[in-house]
C-alpha cells in the first residue's frame, strides 16, 4: 500500500482567534483609536484599519494603534500589512505576547514558516502559551517537521485549555501530523478524540474518512464523509473521497453522483486542478462501467 498524499488529505489549518488588545487609559482621549476598537469588534475592518490610520497620523508613538491595526488586517488578508504594524508596535513596546504570536500568525499565512516559528519561540521563552505551542506546531508541520511538531502539540495539550473546541482542534492537526508519519493507530485516536470533543468538527469526520478509505475501510470512511457533508454541504473534498470509496466498493452510481457534485463544488469554488482531475475520475469511471456492460 503507498503512503497517502498528505496533501489531499490535510483539511486546512486553523490558527486560534487572535484576541482584540483593548487600549490603555493614556489612549482613551483618541476618538479615532476607539471608533477603530468599535470597528474591530463588529466585524467592519476596512473600517478598522482607516480609524487606526487617522490615530497613527495624529500620533506615530501609539503601539496599540499599531497592534490592532494589525488584527484588521490580518482579517483582511493584508499579511505584509499586519507584519510591518505588529514590528512597529513591538519596536516602540517590546515583549508584547499578543503581537508576537499575530506576527506569527502573519508570517504563516505567508509561508514564512521560519519566521513564525522563530516569533512563536520568543514568546514561549517567557510565557507556556498554547497558542504558541499550537502555532509552532503548524509551522513545523507545513515544513514537514513532523516529529517536531508533535512535541508541540502535546505541549498545547499539556496547557489543559478550557475549551473543548481548542482541544479538538489540536488533537486533530496531530492527527494529520501521526497521519503523515504513518502512524495509523495514532492518528485514528487523535481523530475519535477530537469527534468526542466536538460532534461539530468536520475536519476530523473527514480526516478520519481519509484515513479508513487509505486502510480498505470503506464503510466507516463512507460514514465519516457523510457526517462532513452533513455538517459542511460544500464540501467538495468530501464529496470526492467518499465517491472514490464508493467506487472502490463497486458502487458505480453513487460514485458517480458524488464525484459530480464535487466536481461541481470544485468549479464554483474555484479550485480549477481539482476540478479537472474530479472530471477526469468520472470519464474514467463512465469508460470502464461501460466497459463492464458490454
Amino acid at each position: 500500500m503507498s503512503r497517502p498524499n498528505y496533501l489531499q488529505v490535510f483539511a486546512g489549518l486553523m490558527a486560534f482567534l487572535i484576541w482584540l488588545i483593548t487600549p490603555q487609559p493614556a489612549l482613551s482621549c483618541s476618538i479615532s483609536f476607539h471608533q477603530g476598537v468599535e470597528a474591530l469588534q463588529t466585524g467592519q475592518f476596512e473600517d478598522a484599519v482607516r480609524a487606526f490610520s487617522i490615530a497613527i497620523d495624529a500620533d506615530q508613538n501609539q503601539p496599540l494603534a499599531y497592534a490592532n491595526r494589525c488584527l484588521a488586517q490580518l482579517e483582511l488578508a493584508h499579511y505584509s500589512e499586519a507584519i510591518a504594524d505588529c514590528t512597529a508596535s513591538l519596536n516602540q513596546q517590546p515583549n508584547q505576547s499578543e503581537v508576537l504570536l499575530n506576527r506569527g500568525l502573519a508570517y504563516y499565512r505567508m509561508g514564512n514558516y521560519q519566521a513564525a516559528i522563530a516569533d512563536n519561540s520568543t514568546l514561549l521563552r517567557t510565557h507556556a502559551d498554547v497558542r504558541a505551542y499550537f502555532n509552532r506546531g503548524l509551522a513545523k508541520v507545513a515544513m514537514q517537521q513532523y516529529w517536531q511538531a508533535l512535541i508541540d502539540y502535546d505541549r498545547a495539550l499539556a496547557q489543559q485549555p478550557e475549551d473543548q473546541s481548542t482541544i479538538a482542534e489540536i488533537y486533530t492537526d496531530r492527527g494529520l501530523a501521526y497521519f503523515a508519519l504513518q502512524q495509523m493507530p495514532k492518528a485514528i485516536s487523535d481523530f475519535s478524540q477530537a469527534i468526542d470533543l466536538n460532534t461539530q468538527d468536520e475536519r476530523a469526520y473527514y480526516n478520519r474518512g481519509c484515513l479508513y478509505r487509505w486502510q480498505g475501510n470503506f464503510v466507516a470512511a463512507i460514514a465519516d464523509f457523510t457526517t462532513a457533508i452533513a455538517l459542511q454541504p460544500d464540501h467538495a473534498s468530501a464529496y470526492l473521497e467518499r465517491g472514490i470509496a464508493h467506487a472502490q466498493k463497486g458502487r458505480a452510481a453513487s460514485a458517480l453522483s458524488d464525484l459530480k457534485n464535487a466536481a461541481s463544488l470544485f468549479e464554483q469554488h474555484g479550485h480549477t486542478i481539482a476540478y479537472q482531475q474530479t472530471v477526469a475520475l468520472i470519464q474514467q469511471l463512465q469508460l470502464t462501467r461501460q466497459t463492464a456492460m458490454g
